[in-house]
């Protein structure tokens, strides 16, 4: 029985009548009760219940009935025969209850499955098509989230959408699979499991031995939970422990929250800008927000930041996660500034006023009266003007991306202060996600747009829907692309129609004098090949060669642009780049690391410096010797790859089809350069190449014997976009003006193959990255190394996959399974920055770092700046630092204690770079060009797709169009008969599908099966069982 109280909505009425009772001692001091919850192991809040069988009105007198009466009424009573009776009299088939579980992945279902967790095989998100459509650096950067774990580490993971936080201890991997002990008392496993937080080394690996002893070869299903269909007592025992402690870390950390909340519910407003958004890690946000006298040793104990994260995550607002696909361990977090949160609270409140407003009335969107009452209702009719004025032009469309047109919108209505404020809200909820996505603000910023009366036929009136309102309204282009609002860099936001907008530094006052002056080597008539597209203006690599006295061996030179020669670390200039550490490269959209005037002072040409990292090596591929060193190049040779390959033995492939493009093609651009064809070379030219190629082949065998791999150059499909038709008619950077658009990109996909001229390119710069963290080794001097620390605990594993999968395969001249890929690099491992050196098992190298690219790579930077100042160091000292640990030395820019704090940070911005520019970005233009082809007719496309299944989730059958580029399509239930096997639908199936929906933001393509009719005899009559063809 319950009772609604005051206080609490509902109480349960023992628990009521026991308060009433009970007495409630005097709360000490948060910092007393602080000290007394963090002095010892065990002290923390312990609960014990007595589980008592209890009777309403129970007590010395005994029950209102009398035992004996009791059981004569139950043996007098017929209701068992009566409801038999009625039973067989109204008997029906039983029907399964509709579920409140979504039927796609559009949206969750917030309102009464907030508190579900997810227990799938697999949590695949749909947004993310398939890994890494565009070219990128996906053995190093795209890998599974639990290959960072270790066995031992706590986690913290949540599912979907659920609230719940789901603790775990992570087992390791064995027989191919990560496996967790959950709170939940289960033994999964999970090939990626997004983890928001991280205790490294929680528990010692001794202490659940006998739980991995029992783990199966292959993850139990119905249920999943491994001590469900096996367990030994000991198994048992350990299990019980590993859940205590787990509860006792969740019970320390609630205990925490509870009385410190002083502290944690104000922690995003203490560190909020005013208006510019800050990035903090969880570390950084604790020492800003907690007291000192919480610390123990120095530091915040992991229950204490665990504290800190919940509160964190309660916030709705304020404190945001950048993208957990950026990261490995704990979030980057990025605080909203104090005036986005108080505009978001200031039109909330007009909303809820309007919303109440409206409920007077039976269609409130055509209410003027209503509408014009408060500046948000004018707002609103405003809108609903420029949406009507923009649908004269371009067709609006449900898919998150309003159609093309050649002809501008005549013209938009002017927004004032308060209309702006508005369009800045959607554009926070609609664009930039600053909001959770069970928050009120969903429902709230969708009423706005309902009200326009405008966005009727919608199914969903959801984020997308308001990114088609920002275009309807001229406030973004039609063709925008919303991943790129993804971008998450301090001091830098995303224009309107333009390139990210950031604040002006002074550059001149970063410059110093050559630190090399003086000690160059002039590189005289030696030629340089750079390769690189005729279209490319920021050179920053070439390689020549050079024949020594001993017959067979070689001196392979890499020569890289300097810029760290002229630029002052940790200058200005040097935080500038630092805050955006890579060039942006999203089509349509392109941002230099380096402005533009600074690029061409270092862009290799003749007379320029560089930094040469040479190898010695033989006709083996053996490295021999090594060196670096400052110089200036003069014979200088650009060329392109293809030019480059129809020199090159072997095969030098073309763009091959399919070719698909929309839109006008533009006439071709010209060089941004002199570009030398292969019919210039000399003899001794092509020689050089030929030799150079050969010596890069023996290079790539030797490091493929040590796992280095590339199964996935042949699938990359070559993106491009032209803005040579499009036109504003408005000064874009007009802060308050909507802006009219006329013409459409033109965008243009092809499938390219990796040419000869790729992979001696590839070698030369993998060779220079070698060479660099060698050198940096034998000094032991602090660089971003690039490590896979998981690819070396798998080598067993790895080497049998290889065998047996790998080079079969390659030698048959056979693709890899995707599969198998997948299996490839959940083995290899995720890449870490790490300042000590370590084995680099994609490219086989014992130590590498990336040092080919100063002019796009902060990273790159680093590494040079680092090798400038140790050679500085050996020609002032005339001595050699080679077995001297440097790792702390003064005259570094970076000390290892220094550097190392920086890393994390690093490599979270670049990987957000590259989920935007290489996967997210350049997917959403493909998915604009296929809408374009399949709504508007813009370019053909195949009657039916071919459809290989990939999963069978609960949304429905999830799939490739083998037939488009590989790009993920799934079959939503709602697309299938109810009778539909969807159990009977295996990986690698085939299937003949047409396209129903594309949504260009979410990146979901919807399929409609083509249905085959199977008739299936069932104990003496016919059913028609429907089948996916």
């Amino acid at each position: 029985m319950m009772l609604q109280g005051s206080a609490r909505p509902y109480v349960c009425l023992r628990c009521l009548h026991a308060s009433r009772h009970a007495s409630l001692p005097r709360q000490p001091s948060f910092r007393a009760q602080y000290q007394a919850l963090t002095a010892t192991v065990n002290a923390h809040r312990a609960y014990k219940t007595e589980r008592k069988p209890f009777r309403y009105n129970s007590g010395k007198n005994g029950s209102r009935y009398e035992s004996k009466k009791s059981q004569a009424w139950r043996e007098a009573s017929d209701i068992r025969e009566r409801l038999r009776d009625w039973e067989a009299k109204n008997h029906d088939t039983a029907r399964t209850l509709l579920e409140d579980q979504p039927f796609s992945e559009k949206l969750g279902n917030f309102l009464t499955r907030s508190q579900t967790a997810r227990t799938y095989a697999e949590d695949t998100s749909l947004k993310t098509p398939t890994a890494d459509l565009f070219d990128g650096d996906i053995l190093t950067d795209l890998r599974a989230q639990t290959s960072a774990l270790q066995p031992g580490d706590l986690v913290e993971t949540r599912f979907g959408g659920n609230s719940i936080p789901i603790l775990g201890v992570c087992l390791g991997r064995h027989r191919g699979n990560q496996w967790f002990f959950m709170n939940t008392g289960e033994v999964l496993a999970y090939n990626s499991l997004p983890t928001l937080f991280t205790v490294i080394n929680y528990v010692d690996p001794a202490e659940f031995q006998d739980i991995v002893r029992i783990l199966p070869e292959q993850p139990p299903t119905r249920p999943r939970n491994v001590l469900a269909h096996t367990h030994t007592p000991e198994a048992l025992e350990e299990s019980a422990l590993l859940q205590e402690k787990l509860v006792k870390f969740y019970a320390d950390a609630v205990s925490i929250g509870q009385n410190a909340l002083f502290y944690l519910d104000r922690a995003s407003v203490v560190v909020a800008h005013d208006t510019e958004p800050s990035y903090l890690s969880l570390e950084e946000l604790a020492d800003r927000v907690l007291p000192d006298f919480m610390k123990r040793g120095g530091k915040l104990p992991p229950h204490t930041l665990y504290a800190l994260h919940l509160a964190l995550q309660r916030d709705g607002w304020g404190a945001r996660p950048v993208n957990l696909r950026w990261h490995r361990r704990n979030y980057i977090y990025e605080i909203q500034p104090k005036s986005d949160i108080e505009l978001f609270s200031s039109v909330l409140g007009k909303v809820r006023k309007l919303v109440d407003g409206a409920a007077m009335r039976d269609d409130p969107g055509k209410s003027t009266s209503l509408l014009r009452q408060n500046d948000l209702g004018r707002f609103i009719v405003k809108a609903r003007a420029a949406i009507q004025a923009s649908r004269t032009r371009r067709a609006y469309t449900t898919h998150g991306m309003i159609g093309p047109a050649t002809e501008p919108v005549a013209k938009f209505p002017d927004w004032n202060g308060d209309d702006l404020k508005f369009i800045r809200f959607i554009e926070l909820w609609a664009c930039r996600r600053v909001s959770p996505e069970a928050s009120r603000v969903d429902s709230l910023a969708s009423t706005i747009l309902r009200l326009t009366k405008m966005y009727e036929g919608s199914s969903w009136v959801a984020h997308w829907t308001g990114f088609t309102f920002l275009q309807e309204i001229g406030w973004i282009p039609p063709w925008d692309v919303a991943a790129r609002y993804d971008y998450r860099f301090p001091g830098a936001t995303v224009g309107r129609g333009q390139p990210i907008v950031r604040q002006k530094v002074d550059i001149e006052a970063s410059m110093r004098d050559d630190i090399a002056a003086g000690a160059r080597m002039d590189w005289g008539d030696v030629k340089v090949f750079c390769v690189d597209s005729a279209q490319t203006a920021d050179v920053d690599d070439g390689f020549s060669i050079e024949r020594t006295d001993k017959e067979g061996e070689y001196w392979l030179h890499i020569h890289i642009a300097d810029p760290a020669s002229r630029i002052k670390p940790n200058s200005p200039f040097a935080e500038y780049m630092e805050a955006v550490p890579a060039s942006l490269y999203l089509a349509g959209f392109p941002e230099k690391m380096m402005p533009e005037k600074v690029e061409k002072q270092f862009s290799l040409n003749p007379g320029f410096p560089t930094l040469t990292f040479s190898a010695r090596i033989n006709e083996r591929g053996e490295v021999l010797d090594h060196s670096i060193k400052p110089g200036t190049i003069h014979n200088v040779v650009h060329m392109t790859q293809e030019e480059v390959s129809s020199v090159l033995p072997g095969a030098s492939p073309s763009e091959s089809n399919p070719l698909f493009a929309v839109g006008t093609e533009p006439p071709s651009p010209g060089p941004v350069k002199v570009i030398t064809t292969a019919d210039q070379l000399t003899a001794q030219d092509k020689d050089d190449l030929v030799l150079m190629h050969r010596l890069s082949k023996a290079l790539r065998d030797r490091r493929v014997e040590k796992g280095q791999v590339s199964v996935a150059q042949d699938r990359k499909p070559a993106l491009t976009v032209s803005m040579d038709s499009v036109k504003s008619h408005k000064d874009v950077s007009d802060a308050s003006a909507s802006i009219s658009w006329s013409g459409d990109p033109y965008i243009k996909l092809s499938q390219k193959t990796m040419t000869e001229a790729d992979r001696l390119v590839e070698t030369m710069m993998h060779t220079a990255g070698e060479v660099a963290a060698t050198w940096c080794q034998a000094r032991d001097i602090a660089v971003p190394y690039s490590t896979q620390p998981d690819a070396s605990h798998n080598a067993d594993a790895l080497q049998a996959l290889r065998q047996e999968a790998l080079e079969p395969l390659a030698a048959d001249g056979k693709p890899i399974p995707a599969v198998i890929i997948e299996q490839l690099y959940t083995l290899i491992g995720t890449s870490e920055l790490s300042s000590r050196a370590a084995p680099f098992y994609s490219v086989g190298l014992d130590a590498y770092a990336k040092a080919s690219s100063p002019l796009r790579r902060y990273t790159d930077l680093i590494v040079h700046w680092q090798i400038h100042a140790a050679l500085a160091r050996e020609r002032e000292t005339g001595t050699s630092l080679v077995g001297t640990d440097c790792s702390e030395a003064d005259f570094l820019p970076w000390t290892r204690s220094v550097l190392d704090p920086k890393l994390p940070v690093l490599q979270a911005r670049q990987r957000q770079i590259r989920e935007v520019d290489n996967r997210d970005g350049a997917s959403q233009w493909l998915f604009q060009a296929l809408l374009r082809a399949w709504k508007f007719g813009e370019a053909p496309l195949p009657k039916t797709f071919d459809f290989e299944v990939l999963s069978v989730p609960h949304y429905g059958v999830r799939g490739k169009l083998l037939n488009f580029f590989g790009i993920t399509a799934i079959i939503p239930l709602s697309q299938l008969s109810e009778r539909t096997k969807l159990s009977g639908r295996e990986p690698g199936e085939v299937l003949q599908v047409r396209i129903s929906d594309v949504n260009v933001v979410t990146m979901v393509v919807e399929v409609t099966p083509l249905l085959e009719e199977k008739v299936v005899e069932a104990e003496g009559e016919t059913v028609e069982d429907v089948v996916v063809a």
